[in-house]
């Protein structure tokens, strides 16, 4: 034995029956399990019997192992498919899962994964128990990935570890799944009509904290899914109905008394694990026979447990193995000592943990401690801002330079993992029995409350935009626009914010800061919704940031209820009237806000004339020097352009339009803002269009466009599909419908994926119009019943007019009136989905 690995048997090759033959070429042809049972007239238990014989003729566990070996073999004539498919050019395969890639190898659990997966086969809910540290998570992602072909809409792993509310728990399902949100709607019934039709497997991975949620949510799914499987991770069961257990033990490891050999110990999967992570920190080791002892002795005291295995392992670069295990006894000695009534496997999971703490240096200590306060990982940046000491004189002290080679050093002693992604920053972060763990220490230290104010500040730092102080593209490629990796974290710093009374401005700068971040639409309303009623509470809240809270929280309630909106707008402009002088800029921001949401929300020019025109002459009577710095305020004087531009439109004056929109692109020029050069590019477009040049409108609808071609963030989405339906509008002008048509489906596609109700309402509106120009009246009809009922849902003002007599003139007293009428009105009972399935279905 040369490098530590224990030799395994090579598997014979046994003579293939007939029927495992017809298989064999059947999984070739890449048929899935249900498929094959319907091929050859089989039971599909049968099948799973079949091919679980043949992968042990073949000494292999997977699909895409035994076609390999069996083309190596000469079992097969043709290659396996992942030696011969090549996707087309530019072609993206759509994902059947999110299973993540094993890094290390597996070792054991055969007879366990073979077990759950029959249980699959007949219970649809299956959950995986066991003490923290047994291995339940690796388990139930192997188990997923060898069932993978019974499941046509994939195998699907949602992780709960970072999530502290029950009621966010249908939503990260969800956003996982890639689920739409419907407004209005509750997350758990947008996710039960979304998986209703689909085959697919669950992976819920550590429910115990949220066991009740979980219970319920299961239950709801599975009884309104019929073809969903759930397979569930929990250090309990759910006690839900259907609920098949299967208890998690931990690796086999040697017994007392029990004879020691290679050959014995080179079959025992804990002191292959053992081996094999050990070569990971130390090339050249190897399992001689005078290790064997202290071998089966660390694997017998850390009772089979994987997680426990791997971080001693790692300790054999600084250790020998006699050495490691003498000191396993010590920490076990020490932690019974301390805690009699907890469970054994506790005591021993919770005696690895202290022991690797213990071979940690101070500083590492430190570090792990304050790392505890970020849930779902964190960058180096921030690790660096709120883990470092600011006091030279501290000790022990973590400089910010220190942080990487630090972090480094925890990676390789396997207590901080390493998340890395092709296109975002590497992420660090502690698994979930490790975090709790470190959270412990960092009580006891009494540094919580300071880590976890430093935490909430520097994400503070990082996502609120203070144009003067820094470059403004930066601000908004890293803060406005950043893809949200930060949610867990910054749920626990607004819920934090909200309980610190040393700073009660913090929790409504943060709400304010995160506003164009945030996944979800209805989460960010529950925040504004807490955040306002939090100020109304904190009497000494500075008016223009109470302001400013009410404008904002205005927007973003407008999405769903227009009128409401408006109220809160209005109320932030009357709170800004109270103020004193310096206030006036507050005010005078709040105007032109207020104007964007009587243009937008209810097609009122008046209304928005009036709020422009005492912005405006706020702005005359303070002065561009007493306003903002000059950064700054070229950026809100390009919002004022643009606005401008909007008004011009609606009141049909088109030439002051252009120059308006002119003019928020010169200002654009000078401070490469994101937003106003797009909303600048609209309004050209919109204004060209008012003036019959079609062809100009075209040109700026077409740059716009491009500005929003890859489009992620949702506001970017939102202003993708603005430019689209413009381009539709266009050539629904010129008389091409069929190219009209493509780019008005492209436009409510995009919108109801964000979703944003209002360009859902527009897009089936001008559906409406296309199809009325293509003399299908009944679809015109639906769809502009559809859009009606939405806006009136919204209570906007309709951006076009849908009428059945703009639609369609002369439909009354025609044959098919009452048909008309009809379609009408079973396009009003839609929802927006159901809409935008029948406008995107030509047949229907």
């Amino acid at each position: 034995m040369n490098n530590g690995e224990f030799p395994s048997v090579e598997p014979l090759i046994e003579l293939l029956t007939r029927r495992q033959r017809e298989i064999l070429e059947l999984l070739a042809q890449d048929y899935s399990g249900p498929q094959i049972a319907r091929q050859l007239t089989l039971a599909p238990s049968s099948v799973k019997w079949y091919i679980h014989e043949l992968y042990g003729k073949l000494g292999v566990s997977r699909r895409q192992q035994a076609l390999s070996r069996a083309w190596a073999l000469g079992l097969l004539q043709t290659p396996p498919p992942a030696a011969t498919a090549r996707p087309a050019s530019g072609a993206t395969p759509a994902p059947r899962h999110n299973l993540p890639m094993e890094l290390t190898r597996f070792f054991g659990r055969a007879p366990e994964i073979t077990q759950i997966k029959e249980l699959l086969a007949e219970y649809r809910l299956v959950t995986v128990t066991g003490v923290g540290g047994v291995g339940k998570t690796r388990l139930s992602l192997r188990v997923a990935e060898d069932v993978l072909d019974d499941f046509a809409d994939g195998v699907w792993l949602v992780e709960l570890a970072p999530l502290s509310d029950p009621a966010l728990v249908a939503q990260a399902i969800a956003v996982r799944l890639g689920a739409r949100e419907n407004p209005g709607q509750p997350f758990l019934e947008s996710l039960t009509a979304y998986l209703r039709r689909r085959q697919a497997l669950l992976v819920l991975d550590n429910c115990e904290h949220l066991l009740e949620a979980c219970a319920q949510l299961v239950e709801t799914l599975l009884r309104a899914c019929p073809r969903l499987a759930i397979l569930a991770t929990s250090r309990e069961p759910l006690d839900s109905e259907g609920e098949a257990i299967f208890p998690a033990a931990p690796l086999p490891f040697p017994q007392a008394g029990e004879p020691l050999s290679l050959e014995r110990l080179a079959v025992c999967p804990s002191v292959r694990l053992f081996a094999n992570r050990a070569r990971m920190v130390q090339p050249d080791y190897q399992v001689t026979p005078d290790q064997l002892a202290p071998l089966a002795r660390i694997c017998a005291q850390l009772e089979g447990l994987p997680l426990a295995i791997e971080m001693a392992a790692a300790r054999m670069d600084i250790l020998t193995a006699e050495q490691l295990a003498g000191r396993l006894d010590d920490a076990f000695d020490l932690l019974r000592a301390r805690r009699r009534t907890a469970l054994p496997r506790q005591q021993s999971l919770r005696a690895t943990l202290d022991w690797s703490y213990v071979l940690l240096t101070e500083p590492e200590q430190l570090l792990l401690r304050r790392l505890s306060v970020f849930a779902g990982g964190c960058t180096l940046e921030a690790a660096a801002a709120v883990c470092s000491d600011e006091s030279p004189v501290a000790s022990p002290r973590i400089a910010p330079s220190d942080i990487e080679a630090m972090l480094a050093a925890l990676v390789a002693k396997s207590m901080v993992v390493v998340d890395r992604r092709p296109s975002d920053e590497t992420r660090y972060r502690l698994l979930e029995v490790v975090r709790q763990y470190g959270a412990e220490k960092l009580e006891t230290t009494g540094e919580r409350v300071r880590l976890r104010r430093r935490q909430r500040d520097y994400f503070l730092d990082l996502y609120e935009i203070r144009v003067p102080e820094r470059e403004a593209q930066a601000v908004l490629d890293r803060a406005e626009y950043r893809p949200p990796l930060e949610v867990d974290n910054l749920r626990r710093a607004l819920e934090w914010s909200f309980s610190d009374p040393t700073d009660i401005t913090a929790a409504p700068r943060l709400v304010l800061a995160i506003n164009k971040s945030w996944p979800s639409q209805q989460e960010i309303m529950d925040w504004y919704a807490r955040a306002v009623a939090f100020a109304e509470r904190q009497l000494d809240l500075p008016v223009p940031l109470r302001a400013s809270l009410l404008a904002r929280a205005g927007i973003a309630v407008s999405m769903q209820d227009a009128h409401a909106g408006i109220t809160l707008g209005q109320q932030a402009v009357d709170l800004c009237r109270g103020l004193d002088p310096s206030g006036k800029p507050a005010l005078l921001w709040n105007l032109y806000l207020l104007g964007n949401q009587f243009l937008a929300n209810l097609r009122d020019a008046q209304g928005a004339f009036a709020a422009i025109a005492e912005a405006d002459g706020l702005l005359h009577e303070l002065g561009p020097e007493n306003i903002w710095p000059p950064l700054e305020f070229r950026w809100r004087m390009a919002y004022r352009a643009g606005l401008k531009a909007e008004l011009a439109i609606q009141q049909g004056l088109f030439q002051d339009a252009l120059a308006c929109a002119h003019e928020c692109l010169r200002l654009n020029d000078t401070n490469g803002n994101h937003r106003e050069p797009f909303k600048a590019r609209r309004c050209l477009a919109e204004a060209y269009l008012g003036l019959g040049d079609l062809a100009q409108a075209r040109t700026y609808f077409l740059e716009a466009l491009r500005l929003r071609e890859n489009a992620q963030n949702g506001t970017w989405q939102i202003e993708q599909a603005s430019a689209l339906r413009g381009l539709a509008i266009v050539d629904f002008q010129s008389g091409n419908l069929d190219r009209a048509r493509g780019y008005c489906l492209d436009s409510l596609c995009v919108a109801a994926g964000v979703p944003d109700p209002n360009l859902v309402a527009s897009g089936l509106a001008w559906a409406a119009l296309i199809e009325a120009a293509r003399s299908r009246p009944l679809r015109a009809a639906t769809l502009s019943g559809a859009s009606a009922a939405l806006w009136k849902r919204q209570r906007r003002k309709p951006l076009e007019d849908s009428s059945l007599d703009t639609l369609l003139p002369c439909w009354r007293g025609q044959p098919d009136q009452a048909a008309i009428t009809e379609a009408y009105a079973a396009g009003q009972a839609m929802s927006a989905d159901e809409a935008v399935a029948y406008a995107l279905n030509d047949a229907a």
